[in-house]
């Protein structure tokens, strides 16, 4: 039976490559790949970095990566001294095969429990998503908006809405007195519907007195205050007491101030990294990726996996979401890198990666959240 370290150079012989060829290709060091070859896994920092490397090499050489993987754990386990009571023993202790036994005989029982445990998770996890876990007993940004509303208005806001915008454009059907919140990178925008009145309606941008009228199917286009997008209206559908309207964002704005210009991979964005935002649905994380050298990425967004496999030198890449990115980087430090427009280093040349990208509420400001990187 083929060793590892045969399979590996066998498949690299195959293809008439060379060491050096890989290395140009992996960007993986030499030293590692001739240490995978001749099964020398000492040479290796941790174990994270060997089966990283493990993994692409075997990908490179078009391999089943998950056998390779699979047959080095499996070395690692021969490679332990077991004494013969150990490898004999009964691999279940008289607790789990009385607990096997107890299983199998109220196994209907069992399925019922579970069934109902199951929807009574379903339920509970509906729940969670309309709802919000923010402590909002003080230092609350809407109770802020309201307080200052009812002291220069006649009317109070009824209720403050979330929309949650796709791919820079949001839709939302809002009551008379009701006001809506959106996040535009790390600017909070709120807005009250005033009034409706034949085929128009007026907002009011809040905290402030500005008012704009919006006619039907007719977009109005706001450059509003520290907002680093103008941010578009269009009123889409009317009743008498409610009104569907659709919010877009316009381009990002260039960065303003003399010696301040866009970056090496897209328009300069300024620092979101903490955020003040009346719900964790409204916010937004932003990594963008400049591949310096090729380099391998297993990316996923909110849970989806979007990317998997090598990407080539000078390639600029961004994405979004809403929760938290999960990321693996096969050489870390051939990737410069922006989360949320702060300037982020995963790691040297060489070196792999696993990271989860996600936002961190604030222990002492219910409404203030930080983006935290952390191990994955």
């Amino acid at each position: 039976m083929e060793s590892i370290g045969e399979k590996l150079r066998q498949a690299r012989e195959a293809r008439k490559i060379t060491i050096r060829d890989v290395v140009k290709e992996t960007n993986i060091s030499p030293v590692y790949l001739q240490a995978l070859e001749e099964e020398k896994f000492d040479k290796f920092p941790s174990e994270t970095y060997l089966i990283g490397f493990l993994r692409s090499y075997a990908e490179f050489l078009k391999l089943d990566v998950e056998a390779i993987v699979q047959s080095y754990k499996g070395y690692k386990i021969g490679e332990s001294a077991t004494p013969l009571e150990e490898l004999t023993r009964p691999t279940k202790s008289n607790f789990s095969m009385a607990a096997s036994s107890f299983m199998n005989k109220n196994r209907n029982i069992i399925l019922i429990a579970g069934v109902a445990l199951v929807s009574l998770l379903v339920i509970w996890g509906i729940k969670s998503l309309v709802t919000t876990d923010i402590d909002v007993s003080e230092g609350d940004s809407t109770d802020v908006i309201k307080e200052e509303y009812v002291k220069n208005k006649e009317h109070e806001i009824e209720n403050l809405r979330n929309l949650q915008l796709s791919n820079n454009k949001g839709f939302i059907l809002v009551y008379k007195n009701e006001a809506v919140q959106f996040l535009v990178e790390n600017k909070e925008i709120v807005f009250l519907l005033k009034s409706i009145e034949g085929e128009s309606a007026s907002i009011e941008l809040l905290p402030g007195k500005k008012i704009v009228k919006l006619n039907m199917e007719d977009p109005r286009t706001l450059a509003i205050e520290e907002c680093p997008r103008d941010v578009t209206f269009t009123l889409k559908g009317l009743t008498e007491n409610r009104a569907k309207i659709m919010v877009s964002l316009g381009e990002m704005k260039e960065a303003e101030g003399a010696g301040v210009a866009a970056s090496d991979f897209g328009t300069s964005v300024a620092d979101s990294t903490s955020v003040v935002a009346q719900n964790r649905q409204s916010l937004k994380i932003v990594f963008e990726a400049e591949f310096v050298q090729k380099s391998f990425i297993e990316l996923y967004l909110d849970g989806v996996r979007k990317v998997r496999g090598f990407i080539p030198e000078g390639q600029v890449e961004r994405w979004e979401a809403t929760e938290y990115i999960q990321i693996k980087i096969g050489n870390a430090g051939g990737i410069k890198s922006r989360i949320n427009g702060k300037e982020f280093t995963f790691g040297a040349s060489g070196q792999v990666a696993n990271k989860v990208i996600t936002w961190k509420k604030d222990v002492k400001n219910p409404n203030l959240y930080h983006i935290v990187v952390k191990d994955w």
